[in-house]
């Protein structure tokens, strides 16, 4: 019998989750579900899409998104967190459905329309270690953002994730009015 070969290629994989969740479950499960899949509906799908990229599934809060382009998957977690700041602005903050993005460049193991693997991993690891509201990005990534989008990432050294045998250099998008337009902070 024949060893079946694993199909592999290199993605830039977007996961978020929602900050909270639980919370907002127990408050509200009916409303927190027709909101989230409201967002999910009008901003997600769609953003993902208009930057190329394909959402791979649903993670109960969260999602997990593949993109060809880092440039793509970061310009979507900038577009996404801030039409999602907007949403919320006129809400009060107990309605509020804030998530926190993680992004990474990797090598992922294909297995029909799923995706699995390091570059899967890191990404999921990535989003649990930003502010809600932030995007984190690995400096893979952000080696290919570098000088490319309008917007800043302040460094965060080397982390050891959970589970992960090598530390990864990370990078925060950088809030406040030095964030947009500027360069990415280059490496010390």
């Amino acid at each position: 019998m024949a060893e079946e070969r694993v199909q592999r290629r290199l993605a830039a994989i977007l996961a978020t989750d929602v900050v909270g969740y639980s919370r907002l479950m127990e408050r509200d499960e009916a409303g927190t579900l027709a909101a989230l899949r409201e967002r999910h509906n009008s901003i997600l799908a769609p953003l993902v899409a208009q930057h190329d990229g394909r959402i791979v599934k649903f993670l109960g809060d969260g999602v997990l998104a593949e993109f060809g382009s880092a440039v793509n998957a970061v310009q979507c977690g900038i577009d996404l967190q801030a039409r999602m700041a907007a949403l919320n602005a006129p809400l009060p903050e107990t309605q509020h459905i804030v998530w926190r993005i993680g992004i990474n460049l990797g090598e992922v193991v294909v297995e029909g329309d799923d995706l699995f693997g390091d570059g899967v991993n890191v990404a999921a690891r990535l989003q649990a270690l930003v502010e809600p509201g932030g995007i984190c990005i690995s400096g893979k990534v952000r080696d290919e953002v570098d000088r490319k989008i309008g917007a800043a990432f302040d460094d965060m050294g080397e982390q050891v994730l959970k589970n992960m045998a090598s530390p990864v250099r990370l990078y925060r998008l950088r809030s406040g009015p030095s964030a947009s337009g500027a360069a990415t902070r280059s490496r010390p």
